[in-house]
């Protein structure tokens, strides 16, 4: 073994190693700022859910209206830039769970917006990744940040779903979904 040999496989378990070491140092930053696990919960029930439109649609006789969304960020590990999301349609309510890009390891996924418009039966989501308050130190490594939110509906589900990422700079439509 010569010595760059030697010198290149030492300096790619020392890198490993330390950015290791951040990374733990960051799920200690996360877990006492309590960002890791934040839930952010909203409830409109008899509220309009964006400017000046009603929450209510009627499907087949049945009144429909947007009454709670929760939003939970998951695990946010570095990787390779990503952009997915799935739906999943329930009886009364909406499940998507997707995977967002941020920066580094201070970045999270956050619920910037969710509209639902009762006339068209279409609720279009908004996630972006967003850098966290209070995190000082940070892995320079792209992290793929999983998440999981959740709508309930009084009545009738959506007919269609979109997702939409906000994320290092680019807005893309990562999936529209149909019910049923």
């Amino acid at each position: 073994m010569d010595r760059r040999e030697m010198l290149t496989r030492f300096g790619g378990v020392l890198g490993a190693v330390s950015l290791g070491g951040c990374l733990g140092q960051y799920e200690d930053l996360a877990g006492s700022e309590g960002d890791s696990t934040t839930t952010e919960s909203t409830t409109t029930a008899g509220e309009t859910t964006t400017e000046g439109e009603p929450a209510d649609r009627t499907t087949d006789g049945q009144q429909s209206s947007l009454t709670d969304s929760s939003f939970e960020p998951a695990t946010a590990e570095c990787g390779k830039p990503a952009g997915d999301a799935s739906v999943q349609f329930s009886p009364g309510s909406v499940t998507v769970t997707g995977t967002i890009s941020g920066s580094n390891t201070c970045y999270t996924a956050k619920l910037a917006d969710a509209s639902y418009d009762p006339e068209s039966g279409t609720l279009d989501v908004t996630v972006a990744s967003v850098q966290k308050g209070g995190a000082d130190a940070c892995a320079q490594c792209i992290v793929e940040i999983e998440y999981e939110a959740t709508f309930s509906f009084d009545g009738a589900v959506p007919a269609s779903v979109s997702v939409v990422h906000e994320a290092m700079g680019d807005t893309t439509t990562v999936t529209t979904a149909e019910s049923g």
